[in-house]
C-alpha cells in the first residue's frame, strides 16, 4: 500500500478517519499505513481491518464486505455461554468461566489485569472474569443476570470505559470462531490491541509513528458486528 507524503493527501486521510472513528467528537490523530504482520485476508475485506479503515476503504470500496455484518455483538454471547469459542474456560474437569486476564488460553497471548469486582458492603475486591467485562457488571452465572451488591470497575491506572473490554471481548470471541475467513482480525491481534490502550494514555501503534487511542480502539471494535 503506498503512504501519501503529500500533506493535502495526508490531511485528507485524517479528516476521512476522523469522520469513520470519531463520532462521538473524538479528537486523537488518525492514522495512516499498514499493520505489521497482520495475516492477508481476502480482498472482500480489507476494507475492514484497521488499514482499511485508515486509508479509506471502509467508505470507499463498493465491493467491500460491510464490515457491521462479519461479527455478534456483545450481547449476543452476554446471553450465555453455549455459543463461545474454546479457549475462554478453565482447563479443568468441572469447566467454567476464565478469568479475564488468564484469557484466552492456548493463544499464548493474555488480557491485561485491567478490571475487578468490588462488593460494596465491604469493598471486598476479586479478579473479574470473562462473562463479568463482556457484560459491564458483575454476573451471576446462573441466570446471567447483575449481581447485586457489587460492581465491575477498572482497577487504578487503566482506562476507565468498560466498553473497551466488552468490545475486546466479543471481538476476541468472534476472531476465535470466524477468522480469516470472514472475520479480519485474529484474537491476538485483538488481545494486543487492547493491552496496547487499556492503560491510561496507551496506544496502539498501526503503523511507524502512527497510533489509535482506546477510544478509537473501541470504535473499531464496534465496527465489526451489528447493534
Amino acid at each position: 500500500m503506498n503512504h501519501p507524503s503529500d500533506p493535502k493527501l495526508e490531511a485528507e486521510g485524517v479528516d476521512n478517519t476522523r469522520r469513520r472513528l470519531t463520532k462521538a467528537g473524538l479528537a486523537a490523530p488518525a492514522v495512516l499505513g499498514v499493520l505489521a504482520s497482520r495475516p492477508v485476508l481476502g480482498q472482500s475485506l480489507h476494507n475492514c481491518t484497521p488499514s482499511g479503515h485508515v486509508s479509506g476503504f471502509a467508505s470507499a470500496n463498493p465491493n467491500g464486505t460491510p464490515c457491521p455484518t462479519l461479527g455478534n455483538p456483545p450481547s449476543f454471547f452476554r446471553a450465555g455461554t453455549t455459543n463461545w469459542p474454546a479457549g475462554l474456560y478453565f482447563i479443568n474437569n468441572n469447566g467454567g468461566v476464565r478469568l479475564f486476564k488468564n484469557a484466552p488460553n492456548g493463544l499464548g497471548v493474555l488480557f491485561a489485569d485491567a478490571y475487578q469486582r468490588r462488593q460494596t458492603s465491604n469493598n471486598n475486591i476479586t479478579d473479574a472474569n470473562v462473562w463479568d467485562v463482556l457484560a459491564g457488571c458483575v454476573i451471576n452465572p446462573t441466570n446471567g443476570n447483575c449481581r447485586p451488591g457489587s460492581v465491575l470497575e477498572a482497577r487504578s491506572g487503566f482506562y476507565p470505559d468498560l466498553t473497551l473490554g466488552q468490545e475486546a471481548v466479543a471481538a476476541c470471541m468472534n476472531a476465535l470462531l470466524y477468522h480469516p475467513a470472514r472475520f479480519p482480525i485474529s484474537p491476538q491481534q485483538v488481545v494486543g490491541m487492547f493491552n496496547n490502550v487499556v492503560r491510561f494514555g496507551g496506544l496502539d501503534e498501526v503503523a511507524s509513528n502512527a497510533f489509535w487511542n482506546a477510544a478509537e480502539v473501541t470504535e473499531y471494535f464496534r465496527s465489526l458486528h451489528g447493534a
